[in-house]
């Protein structure tokens, strides 16, 4: 048997790993700036939850609302990708194209009522704010951002973690939106409760063809929606996630007003990120399975969670030589 084959069937057959959880209670913790007085302006915000449904508690635990910290407003939505990182969308990241400071922003998770806290809920500050490094604000490319926490998210049923996706769906997939958003572009308040739809993909083709005069639909962006509208995500309902077959798939970017018809909403590919995504968490969003990799360039490669020691010295030892195991945009707190 060559090594190739031996490593290669190791990996097919390795048991996932699994991260033990820190029941420790932990104090919730907010950003705060003694010495700063800052007038927010009201984000316009081009996200895309219209005509849908009340969310029940523990059905999207890993959905995350971000606060002005000084005035606690939620201004666009999130995902828990694990207990210290928050996936987001870049655009939510600028009050008139100047970037703003992890000290402005809190996250508040568990909770399905804006102005209603409750036991379940928990909030954290920001301790960075990791913007992609080619994002575009006029065109919406690489809509992208982790935000790393100053104190980790204890987990609990209320507060979870959205596996990441290892494909992009194929189209007619039904996915789920949910969020805070404005139930209509016509009525600028942003819902009480927590929202969701059902919204299906849409081939690349078609976005193309009904996008043609807003975007030219580059790679590392995904739509969804209805022919006949109706359905869709709205403004405040930017950042959070698209849950396709219980992975997450997508981020809420922008569109045409909302739920127009033949208008799909624009959302984030995650999966078309998903080595940027490993970068900046070093990999830990990924240590509890094996999973597909495809880099921007559209290769592919294989990255397994880890090697046993037991396995690996067993390699070793049966080979009689060592084996060779074969600018990101920060602000900190």
């Amino acid at each position: 048997m060559s090594l190739t084959s031996f490593v290669l069937g190791f990996l097919f057959i390795t048991t996932y790993l699994t991260i033990d959880i820190d029941t420790q209670s932990i104090k919730p913790e907010t950003n705060s700036n003694p010495n700063s007085e800052i007038k927010w302006t009201i984000y316009d915000l081009t996200g895309r939850i219209v005509n849908g449904s009340k969310a029940s508690l523990r059905q999207f635990p890993y959905q995350v609302s971000l606060r002005e910290t000084h005035s606690y407003v939620h201004f666009c939505g999130g995902s828990l990708i694990h207990e210290k990182y928050i996936l987001t969308a870049a655009h939510c990241m600028f009050d008139e194209s100047i970037q703003i400071q992890p000290w402005m922003i809190t996250v508040v998770a568990g909770e399905l009522q804006l102005w209603q806290p409750t036991s379940t809920g928990q909030r954290r500050g920001v301790e960075k704010i990791n913007v992609h490094p080619n994002f575009n604000s006029v065109t919406l490319e690489n809509d992208i951002t982790i935000l790393t926490l100053k104190i980790s998210f204890k987990l609990t049923p209320e507060v979870n973690i959205a596996p990441l996706t290892d494909h992009t769906p194929i189209p007619t997939t039904i996915c789920q939106v949910a969020g805070w958003g404005y139930p209509n572009e016509n009525y600028p308040v942003t819902s009480e409760d927590l929202m969701f739809v059902d919204l299906p993909l849409m081939s690349r083709d078609l976005c193309k063809e009904l996008l043609k005069n807003i975007t030219d639909f580059p790679p590392g962006m995904i739509c969804a929606g209805y022919m006949e509208g109706q359905k869709d995500a709205c403004q405040g309902d930017s950042g959070g996630g698209m849950i396709c077959n219980g992975e997450l798939t997508g981020i809420v970017s922008g569109g045409n007003g909302c739920a127009r018809p033949r208008t799909p909403g624009v959302y984030t590919d995650i999966y078309f990120y998903i080595n940027w995504i490993a970068e900046i968490t070093e990999e830990d969003t990924f240590l509890k399975k094996k999973m597909a990799i495809k880099d921007e360039s559209g290769m592919e490669q294989v990255m397994a969670s880890m090697i046993l020691p037991s396995i690996a010295f067993f390699i070793l030892k049966y080979y009689g030589n060592k084996m060779d195991h074969t600018d990101i945009k920060t602000i900190s707190g």
